[in-house]
């Protein structure tokens, strides 16, 4: 433990669009605070998440590891308590770290290398649990088509979980520069909230900053598209989506963010003048908001697949944007080498100050397992590999996009003769130590092992100690 290590404290959010930010260009996003620390740091254009769903994409960013090798594939599963996590390798290094908030960790093991979680998640502790009690909100929760009808403006539970995880983090950020102050210990604070994930209801004062000035999505849905992604619209039931739903979910969304940027504002305001400190902003993933007619997460599309990332620290640039193509799991490197800790078994992040040949390389990938929309297993799997995409589907065929002449990913150029050489490099470079077949059989065991401890959980329901509870359900309403 020395003085050289920074505090870091760390802010991530579940289901914020890279895209949808003043500092990337929105020009009706309200997002001050982040645009400050944007001015302030430097944004990374170009950060993908490792798996376009909650759980496998928070793990591997705490373990760097890809969801095939920590085991974690879909939102039913658990982190393994033998897998160590950043928590444990910067307490190893001398840090106090501390969870305020989200992190759907599954499972009787809540902490995972934290000493202290002051506040637990708002969600289920176990696969199959009960979800947040939000009375005639109820209907709005979801990830399909026709829970689109039920957004708006309204008071809901995730909006009083974030607030009051803003609140305790402040509490937690208080104490923990005193105790800097007083014995020198430095502290990694990951403050962790719920929105902007559905339901898309927020606050009035809010929703109303968007209401009727909000343009719809950019992108239209086309007319011929990959049988994959069809067939998870026909999943997401999207066609019963009215225009009216649409107009309400989009500006209810941009209302969450908003709300967002309000408690990121006050914990910047809480580390004024600390020059020894990393301050970063980041999401789990993305959200489609609509646009190719999508919504929700769970494509390997930009809108779905990347992250806002932020970072201030007194060795990296201020008001810059770096377009390097970088992972979560980069991320969670780089706060190791910032805390001087040993690096994780297996990790394979890349420190981000690391600027000499960078290999502007990252995966991602998806399995399935998304809430109420019920697919089957599926293995899709990502690439970025410079300025080029390639999305692989176990069983159907491939895509891939030229991102520097194609940003929005509209033209495939997998079936392009003059492009064959690169699909065949790209693919190799995917497939490198990632076996479809053997993941196939292991989501089948993983399958049958839910199932028990689902069945479990309805005939025991067993104890959740760390799960906040809401003291007021009466707020669940529209306004």
């Amino acid at each position: 433990m020395g003085p050289s290590q920074p505090d870091i404290v760390m802010i991530m959010t579940d289901q914020h669009a890279a895209r949808i930010m003043g500092c990337a260009g929105d020009d009706f996003a309200q997002t001050p605070a982040l645009d400050r620390l944007a001015a302030r740091g430097l944004r990374f254009e170009n950060c993908y998440c490792p798996s376009p769903l909650c759980v496998p994409s928070r793990m591997a960013f705490l373990t760097g590891l890809e969801p095939h090798h920590s085991g974690v594939l879909s939102n039913d599963n658990y982190l393994p308590s033998d897998i160590p996590t950043i928590a444990h390798a910067l307490a190893c290094a001398g840090y106090d770290c501390h969870l305020v908030g989200r992190m759907h960790f599954y499972g009787p093991d809540q902490t995972h290398g934290f000493s202290q979680r002051p506040i637990g998640d708002i969600g289920a502790s176990y696969p199959g649990g009960t979800a947040p009690d939000i009375g005639d909100l109820t209907n709005g929760r979801g990830n399909r088509g026709p829970e689109l009808a039920f957004s708006g403006a309204g008071e809901t539970s995730y909006q009083a979980y974030d607030l009051a995880v803003a609140a305790e983090a402040e509490r937690s950020l208080a104490a923990l520069k005193e105790q800097r102050a007083r014995t020198g210990k430095p502290f990694f604070l990951l403050i962790s909230l719920f929105c902007p994930h559905p339901p898309y209801i927020a606050r009035r004062s809010d929703f109303e900053e968007f209401e009727t000035v909000l343009p719809g999505p950019r992108l239209p849905q086309p007319e011929q598209e990959h049988p994959s992604i069809a067939a998870w619209r026909k999943a997401g039931r999207t066609a019963e989506i009215s225009d009216a739903a649409r107009k309400k979910s989009r500006a209810a969304y941009y209302g969450l963010v908003r709300m967002v940027d309000d408690i990121v504002g006050r914990i910047a305001a809480a580390l004024e003048g600390r020059e020894n400190t990393v301050t970063i902003y980041t999401s789990d993933h993305g959200e489609s908001l609509g646009e190719r007619g999508l919504w929700w997460k769970s494509t390997m599309y930009d809108e779905s697949a990347k992250v806002p990332l932020i970072i201030r620290a007194p060795d990296l640039p201020s008001d810059e944007i770096d377009q390097r193509v970088v992972s979560l799991m980069d991320l969670s490197a780089t706060i190791l080498r910032w805390a001087e800790a040993e690096a994780l078994p297996g990790h394979i992040g890349r420190d981000l100050r690391d600027l000499d040949d960078w290999p502007d390389t990252i995966t991602s990938s998806y399995y399935g397992g998304l809430m109420n929309i019920e697919i089957n297993d599926i293995r899709h799997r990502m690439i970025r590999d410079g300025r080029y995409k390639l999305m692989w589907f176990d069983g159907a065929p491939p895509l891939l996009f030229d991102l520097q002449a194609d940003p929005d990913e509209l033209h495939d150029l997998s079936q392009d003769p003059s492009h064959a050489e690169r699909l065949s490099h790209l693919t190799r470079k995917l497939q490198a130590r990632w076996y479809p077949k053997a993941i196939a059989a292991a989501q089948g065991i993983n399958a049958k092992r839910v199932s028990v401890i689902r069945d479990w959980v309805r005939k025991t329901n067993p104890p959740e100690p760390m799960r906040w509870v809401d003291p007021d359900k009466r707020r669940n309403r529209y306004e």
